[in-house]
């Protein structure tokens, strides 16, 4: 990529799924679509008709691929999947939900929402883990040369951790960021004067959604 030339980066959270809808904790346990959750993800596809795609990256979890397939189909594509792109381990958390997930484990969220990039889930990874994974497959796109903007497939708090990386914040500030399944998020890589840098232009955008894909 020319060091003047703009990347946009579509960052896709994947459909709804069964665990979705009943609030449970899914990190990399593989749980496919609903079909609303194929829905929400032709409504994204629909939405990014007209953008001239280079690639669709997903990550290889089947809610992401899912999503990313419905897309790519669109695109006359194939999906790339990136191991390093699939949601946080949530270790013991993964399928909990309600007051088997608050109440059994009061003390790893009051540790989590103080410090969420050193604290890890029983058995699960850091955040700071999960954005050190994220973040070099997303600031490698910009060496690869690609004539056109990227789909990003990914997860809730992946894309979190993205999102505060191109931001330049400290990932405690990733409880104020809302993302929700179905929704996209757009960053760019972009001239600034003497300098390049990552920016976000869009954040959790679901105006592709009818009212019933919400």
């Amino acid at each position: 990529m020319a060091k003047d030339q703009r990347l946009k980066v579509y960052l896709i959270r994947h459909g709804e799924t069964l665990w979705n809808r009943e609030g449970r904790c899914q990190g990399i346990t593989d749980i496919p679509l609903t079909e609303k959750g194929y829905c929400q993800a032709r409504s994204i596809a629909e939405a990014l008709r007209g953008e001239p795609l280079s690639l669709v990256l997903s990550s290889p979890l089947a809610r992401a691929r899912e999503t990313a397939a419905v897309i790519a189909e669109m695109h006359g594509l194939t999906v790339e999947t990136a191991t390093e792109l699939q949601e946080w381990n949530q270790g013991e958390l993964e399928g909990l939900a309600g007051p088997e997930l608050l109440g059994n484990h009061k003390a790893f969220f009051e540790r989590w929402f103080k410090d969420p990039a050193g604290t890890a889930p029983p058995g699960g990874e850091p955040l700071q883990s999960l954005q050190n994974r994220v973040w070099p497959v997303i600031d490698a796109l910009r060496e690869r040369s690609l004539n056109g903007p990227i789909a990003v497939v990914s997860h809730n708090m992946t894309i979190g951790t993205i999102l505060c990386a191109t931001l330049g914040l400290d990932l405690a500030y990733i409880h104020r960021l809302r993302l929700n399944v179905g929704s996209r998020s757009t960053i760019e890589f972009v001239p600034l004067g003497l300098f390049s840098a990552w920016v976000l232009t869009a954040l959790n955008d679901r105006s592709h959604l009818a009212d019933g894909l919400h």
